[in-house]
């Protein structure tokens, strides 16, 4: 009888042993999921930002095209048979439409001349700057062309 009860108090000990281990896996288990789900999170929330940049980036780079293709109207107009300058390209702000895609942008245009470069004629080199802004986030995009009268 005593080798009995001798018995059943090791292995009352050992079930507690064995309780406080698993408490202790228990808690580093949870301590771990915790670390990889946090990392986790991070690395979506760095994926959406890079996403949101990409798009306003896509509409800056839109905008941008559109204040060329407007330069080039105003340089070759379609009413007329002559060419124009820098001066008539960029002496009215670009208005741009009110819609989604162009929401939050605006566009610059600078221009420069340089005489008698091709066949005597002029080079005029036209850059069109977009800067779009959505919330915190801001984009610009630039891009340029060369036009000759020829």
């Amino acid at each position: 009888m005593r080798h009995n009860i001798s018995q059943k108090l090791q292995s009352q000990q050992l079930k507690r042993k064995r309780q406080g281990s698993s408490l202790i896996i228990a808690l580093f288990v949870l301590v771990f999921l915790s670390i990889l789900l946090a990392g986790v999170m991070r690395s979506l929330s760095v994926a959406n930002l890079n996403i949101a940049y990409e798009v306003i980036g896509l509409r800056a780079l839109s905008s941008a095209q559109s204040g060329i293709q407007i330069a080039l109207s105003r340089l070759y107009p379609t009413t007329s048979t002559s060419t124009t300058d820098c001066a008539t390209i960029t002496a009215s702000p670009i208005t741009l439409p009110n819609t989604t895609g162009f929401r939050g942008c605006s566009v610059s245009l600078n221009c420069s001349t340089r005489s008698g470069v091709i066949n005597g004629n002029d080079l005029l080199t036209i850059t069109s700057t977009a800067q779009c802004t959505v919330s915190d986030l801001i984009t610009t995009r630039s891009i340029s062309v060369e036009a000759v009268d020829l």
